[in-house]
C-alpha cells in the first residue's frame, strides 16, 4: 500500500515539473525567468535591438 502512495507521489510531482516547464517554455527566454523584471538583458529595448539586427540581416 506504502509503494502505491510513494509512487503516485513521485509521477503527480513530476507531472506538476513537466506541465510548469512547458508553460514557461511557451512564454520564451525572458517571459518565463524569474529575473525578467530586473534583468537588464531582458529589457524592451534589448528585444527591439534584437528585431532591428534581425531584420537588417535579412
Amino acid at each position: 500500500m506504502i509503494n502505491i502512495i510513494i509512487l503516485l507521489v513521485i509521477l503527480g510531482y513530476s507531472t506538476w515539473v513537466f506541465v510548469r516547464f512547458l508553460r514557461k517554455s511557451r512564454q520564451g527566454a525572458c517571459a518565463g525567468c524569474s529575473l525578467s523584471k530586473s534583468c537588464p538583458g531582458c529589457a524592451t529595448s534589448a528585444v527591439k535591438e534584437d528585431q532591428a539586427n534581425i531584420n537588417r540581416n535579412i
